[in-house]
């Protein structure tokens, strides 16, 4: 038997995870976003164990990190606790949220926790891990790697380790900030949270930081978190400036890589490639299906061009009793920071590009039928009606026009100024057609409609650009954060290690 407790304990968290964090989970569970559970071992154990038997005055022998959604926990991994403890923290992590009328489940766990016959799993995706005391023999077999570093290079970027304690402050702060900023806006899904939350300031000092410059700009960033079970690290966030030259990402992880073998570290990772390996039929589908919005193959491609030494298997584990469905659903949750319809809101108004490509094909068949319907049913005069219908066809190669530039224009500060310049005028025209649709709609047509399919017509033609109009806004910020300089980095040397 064991107690737990809820209260936080930060540096009891802390010496728990330098001493049992063998996961690529174990550091992130200190987040100060996650709530956190502690156990700690009841007082016959700790008397054997010749601790004081005062249970209240024991420090905890284990935690689990987890976020609360909709009456359940999803805990950040497995339990930060020894592998004897693990399979007992588990258990009662999950008696404890149901006594409390909560689901349990455990997000990315590599498959220990299936050793109690009490939990399920099923296959998340997989990471990729390398031996960075093979990384030079690795590069030299690897002739793809090598020239992607060497075009970085030859285009003057520079690789430099920093204090990860500076990179929230101070103009090197700033400018980090701003490329979080900027590659977000190339991102078409709100950003994420839980598991992928991106944090410098936690437990910094335990952190490397690796910064890509060029010309004085930062174009990318690298940072590291351990894996003190392992004596291994995990390359936790990998940032690249849109505009940053092709190699920059290869050549922060070839960098990094050499500093680790030059430390003596075996194990390294980029953390889990979702939905890679052999997943179910339905998450394969899943993969497939969600690349306009995130592409999951695109991701596991870049770490698989490197050529990882093994894959991990990374699963969900969750209590037989339960549900996989619903197990999974609260991690979605998790990531998502609650509501999933505010998640998908939220994405619909940054503006993502294949939202734009559907409004512009609707708006084709909608064109159409404006152009085939009659003047004196539907509009004042027949003035009105071209105007309408010129409007529209203008709209659509607009839309098509800034489609074009999203995908294919050069990476310049005055080509992407022009594009969000392009995406401000539609959004701001598509406003006005809003506020127009529906002045006419109330003044003209609803006086005049004498059956539901003309009322469900009206409100048609009143909901579409009144919903196309935020997506357009969304898309405009966006595309204005683009548009603006990368960030000038400023370098002092009391920032390098």
């Amino acid at each position: 038997m064991g107690k737990a407790c809820d209260e936080d304990i930060p540096e009891a968290s802390a010496d728990l995870v330098r001493l049992h964090g063998r996961t690529a989970t174990a550091f992130r569970s200190l987040g100060r976003d996650l709530l956190r559970w502690y156990w700690r071992a009841s007082p016959e154990v700790a008397a054997s164990d010749s601790v004081a038997s005062d249970w209240a005055a024991q420090s905890p022998r284990a935690f689990v990190a987890y976020l609360e959604v909709r009456r359940a926990r999803v805990a950040a991994g497995e339990p930060v606790a020894s592998l004897d403890d693990l399979l007992t923290v588990a258990e009662r992590f999950v008696d404890d949220s149901a006594a409390r009328g909560q689901r349990a489940s455990f997000f990315g766990t590599e498959g220990r926790l299936v050793q109690s016959p009490r939990f399920a799993r099923r296959l998340l995706g997989e990471q990729p891990v390398w031996n960075p005391q093979a990384w030079t023999a690795h590069r030299q077999a690897h002739r793809s790697l090598r020239e992607q570093c060497r075009r970085a290079r030859a285009k003057g970027v520079a690789i430099q380790e920093v204090d990860a304690r500076h990179v929230t402050a101070g103009a090197t702060g700033e400018a980090v900030q701003q490329l979080v900023t900027r590659w977000r806006a190339t991102r078409s899904m709100s950003p994420m949270g839980f598991l992928v939350q991106i944090d410098f300031t936690t437990q910094s000092a335990a952190r490397r930081v690796f910064l890509a410059q060029q010309n004085g700009q930062l174009v990318g960033l690298l940072a590291m978190a351990p894996v003190p079970a392992r004596a291994g690290w995990l390359l936790e966030h990998l940032l690249r400036d849109p505009d940053a030259p092709n190699g920059t990402a290869d050549l922060l992880v070839d960098h990094a890589m050499l500093q680790l073998a030059a430390d003596g570290v075996t194990w390294a990772s980029l953390g889990l490639a979702p939905l890679h390996g052999p997943v179910d039929g339905w998450l394969q589908r899943v993969r497939h299906w969600s690349r306009p919005l995130f592409n999951f193959e695109g991701l596991a491609a870049f770490k698989r061009k490197l050529r990882p030494d093994r894959w991990e298997p990374i699963y969900l584990a969750w209590p037989r009793e339960g549900s996989g469905w619903r197990a999974l659903l609260d991690g979605l949750r998790a990531f998502a920071g609650g509501s999933l319809l505010r998640f998908a809101l939220r994405t619909i108004f940054r503006g993502p590009t294949p939202l734009l490509r559907a409004l512009c094909w609707l708006l084709v068949p909608w064109t159409l039928v404006l152009a085939a319907a009659p003047t004196a049913a539907w509009f004042p005069h027949t003035a009105v009606h071209a105007a309408w219908v010129l409007f529209d066809v203008l709209l659509v190669v607009a839309l098509w026009t800034l489609l074009r530039r999203q995908a294919f224009a050069p990476r310049t500060t005055v080509a992407r100024r022009h594009t969000a310049r392009l995406a401000l005028l539609l959004a701001t025209c598509v406003s006005l057609d809003a506020l127009l649709t529906a002045w006419q709609a109330w003044a003209f047509n609803m006086p005049r409609v004498h059956t539901v399919v003309d009322v469900v017509i009206v409100w048609l033609a009143c909901l579409g650009p009144l919903v196309a109009a935020p997506v357009l806004w969304g898309a405009a910020r966006r595309l204005r954060v683009l548009a603006r300089p990368r960030p000038q980095l400023d370098w002092p040397s009391s920032l390098t290690t």
